[in-house]
């Protein structure tokens, strides 16, 4: 992905419904509660696992493969934040390189150009964000002789 597009295509993937538990009886209507070690992260690289979209809290469940890598893009909206779940890599924010594994949350500013590379193993992470307003698309017809 080139350009300043505003966010990493796994901010904007949505998996189909039933990906997140229902809120056992003794959780507030509304909670979640997942256990993101059951997640299968063996498939295809991309999302795997989205907050229901209900809250102002957005997060997704990201699996890079080993050396896969998120192309440096710029984020206006929200501030992200990421956290590991397993294997290694690393985050480029203003082309300031950071480690990051598990232990290692890495908080980049909206504004900020960013670059996820995972490591030889792969790598499996949380992008946490502020919840956006969908992508608007333009529909306004335009004039054909308009270029």
């Amino acid at each position: 992905m080139s350009g300043d597009v505003g966010g990493d295509p796994p901010c904007w993937s949505h998996l189909p419904d039933g990906h997140a538990d229902p809120a056992p009886a003794d959780q507030p209507s509304g909670a979640v509660v997942v256990d993101l070690g059951t997640t299968d992260t063996r498939g295809p690289a991309g999302v795997v696992w989205n907050l229901p979209h209900s809250g102002d809290l957005d997060a997704n469940l990201v699996r890079l493969h080993a050396d896969g890598v998120i192309s440096a893009h710029v984020n206006d909206d929200v501030d992200v934040l990421l956290s590991v779940i397993a294997g290694r890599g690393e985050v480029s924010i203003d082309g300031i390189t950071h480690e990051l594994r598990s232990d290692i949350v890495a908080l980049v500013p909206k504004g900020a150009r960013r670059e996820i590379r995972a490591g030889a193993d792969g790598i499996t992470y949380l992008s946490i964000h502020r919840r956006r307003p969908p992508l608007a698309v333009d529909t306004t017809p335009r004039d054909r002789s308009d270029p």
